[in-house]
């Protein structure tokens, strides 16, 4: 019995110690944990979420992007990438509108929400949005309703919050942003927060989005 429990405790390590100085490979040359701060990706990650940033990944539209403040130096933003440079962008019957193209919405219910970074509860609608091959959940507060600046040519990324009624954490409030500012792209939640709801089950790991 002891000769078999050594057996396995070395096959264990045999399989494990090389699995984790992979893991210790990959985290020191491409990925970082990143704490998120604030609601305003609700309620694909909310406060206090740890999630994994691909460091230096090439941005692209539909990405969560993480990137130097432009006016607050030492300060990053992260919000998903809803316009390219180029590409126009404004609003329509209440929606947004990239390259003269509204998303297509699926709007699935309400459901109540306690922001403790705010210390405010609301109902918020929330549903699927999907810009071509991205899809990706939103939350909308009719209290606080959309709001964006037409712009005919971006000079830079448009990053939003995927949680519209949250303003002040994306380009509604400081404008573009270059791709050479974005140092990673977030694609997995490591450790959910201390945030549940029910209509949106997480665990350990979890990919992000519908």
């Amino acid at each position: 019995m002891a000769s078999f429990l050594r057996g396995t405790l070395k096959l264990a390590l045999f399989i494990a110690v090389p699995i984790a100085v992979v893991l210790l490979i990959i985290k020191l040359m491409y990925v970082d944990v990143v704490t998120v701060s604030h609601n305003g990706m609700a309620p694909t990650v909310f406060a206090g979420d740890e999630v994994l940033m691909w460091r230096g990944a090439r941005i692209d539209r539909g990405d969560i992007a993480v990137c130097r403040h432009p006016r607050e130096p030492g300060r990053f933003v992260m919000a998903r990438v809803i316009g390219l440079p180029t590409v126009s962008i404004g609003m329509e019957r209440g929606g947004i509108v990239v390259g003269g193209d509204p998303p297509n919405v699926d709007r699935r219910g309400e459901v109540s929400f306690e922001d403790t970074t705010l210390d405010s509860r609301r109902t918020l609608q929330w549903g699927i949005e999907e810009f071509g091959y991205d899809r990706h959940f939103i939350f909308e507060d009719a209290r606080r309703p959309l709001r964006v600046r037409p712009i005919a040519s971006l000079d830079g990324l448009y990053l939003l919050g995927d949680y519209r009624g949250y303003a002040g954490e994306d380009s509604r409030t400081f404008g573009t942003v270059q791709a050479s500012e974005c140092v990673g792209e977030v694609f997995m939640l490591l450790r959910p927060g201390p945030v549940s709801l029910d209509a949106f089950p997480r665990g350990w790991f979890s990919l992000l989005g519908p």
